[in-house]
């Protein structure tokens, strides 16, 4: 009675010439999809698009947004005028603005717009709260310039105070309207003067210019990741076709022993031959 050969490990199978030699077929098709998905990757890169607008060009106020309106994307961070008044008595500091790493106080006011519009404003910045509660209460409506000119930025949502806190510390236009005597029709955005005023001891805001926005092309992109996925697929149908050797050929030497453990049995149960 021979005895079958031992069923071969998935290793073994791979290791043969055969397996071997489709291996590399599969991962020069891997190797390609790979590449592919580069070039994708690299075409949405390069065919995005750079969101540029005229941020450092003053523009009226009117152009770039509306009273009683959110604040669109296109007008965040655009240097804009407006002329108008002052609102007597409604001004008011700010705590922990932050001005390029330090933190310091804001003095702000209500600004009336010739159209009758509420705008908040941002005058200046000082690092010290004495200086800023004499800003305050040197700031006369009447005096201040009728014309205005900063970089227009989104409201803050407003936060309720802690225990203890003296200011107020967002420039929330959603307070500010409940605060107002007369709010009337309001931006939703603020601006923060490109020069604070003279006389107040106040520095300018540090309102930095936005950086531009890049959009990436989201087609290419989906190119990129499907090309990728095609070549973890070709390798995983390289292993697939290993398993099915490893399992057909443990099948047929299971098969093969079946077989043999019968035929063993049939001629022990036979009679043995007479003399």
């Amino acid at each position: 009675m021979t005895t079958p050969a031992p069923s071969p490990s998935m290793l073994q199978i791979m290791r043969r010439p055969r397996s071997l030699l489709m291996l590399g077929g599969f991962i020069l098709l891997a190797v390609v999809f790979a590449l592919f998905g580069q070039w994708q990757l690299s075409r949405a890169v390069q065919a995005g698009t750079v969101v540029e607008r005229p941020t450092e060009q003053v523009l009226p106020l009117t152009q770039v947004a509306d009273p009683a309106t959110s604040v669109g994307d296109e007008a965040i961070g655009q240097l804009v005028s407006a002329s108008g008044e002052w609102v007597r008595g409604e001004f008011q500091i700010l705590a922990d603005r932050l001005d390029e790493g330090r933190s310091g106080y804001w003095v702000t006011g209500h600004f009336r717009t010739d159209d009758g519009d509420s705008l908040a404003v941002g005058l200046g910045w000082t690092d010290d709260e004495k200086t800023a509660q004499s800003a305050l209460s040197d700031a006369d409506a009447s005096a201040l310039p009728t014309t205005v000119s900063g970089r227009f930025q989104q409201s803050e949502a407003p936060t309720e105070p802690t225990d203890g806190q003296v200011y107020p510390e967002d420039f929330a236009v959603a307070a500010l309207i409940n605060e107002w005597a007369d709010a009337g029709p309001t931006y939703a955005g603020y601006i923060t003067l490109t020069d604070a005023p003279d006389g107040l001891g106040l520095d300018p805001i540090y309102s930095p210019l936005l950086e531009q926005q890049v959009q990436l092309n989201f087609l290419n992109l989906f190119y990129a990741v499907e090309w990728a996925l095609f070549a973890v697929i070709a390798l995983y149908i390289w292993y697939r076709l290993i398993r099915d050797v490893y399992e057909r050929e443990r099948d047929d030497i299971a098969g093969a022993e079946s077989a043999e453990d019968g035929a063993s049995s049939a001629s022990v149960g036979q009679p043995a031959a007479r003399p």
